[in-house]
């Protein structure tokens, strides 16, 4: 009975960590956007492709791991990285987080 629990609790973690790293991978390569827009119907100049947009999208995206990357990388407190790290979540192009990194990056180029 020992024996069984233990397998069960081994063939559990094993499952919860194969969905993981398959969720991780999925992330990356997410980076759908509509074929056709309604805007195109009536002007059509306006309009980027849709490899275009997705372009776009896997640029912004790979922005927010960059900015992320780099909150992750300073020496604030816990608290406040989830805080901006949620806001940069919410808006990738976040004031709050560029005056943080500008003032992080600020106060290293004074200390050299």
């Amino acid at each position: 009975m020992k024996k069984l629990t233990i397998f069960c609790g081994f063939l559990f973690c094993g499952i919860l960590s194969i969905q993981t790293a398959l969720a991780q991978d999925s992330l990356q390569s997410d980076a759908r956007v509509k074929q056709r827009m309604l805007l195109n119907q009536f002007e059509s100049d306006y309009v980027l492709t849709a490899s275009e947009r997705v372009a776009l999208k896997q640029s912004r995206i790979a922005y927010q791991y960059r900015m992320k990357e780099i909150l992750d990388s300073m020496d604030i407190s816990d608290g406040r990285r989830k805080r901006l790290i949620q806001e940069l979540q919410r808006n990738p192009f976040s004031e709050k987080v560029q005056s943080v990194i500008a003032n992080h990056s600020k106060s290293d180029e004074m200390i050299e």
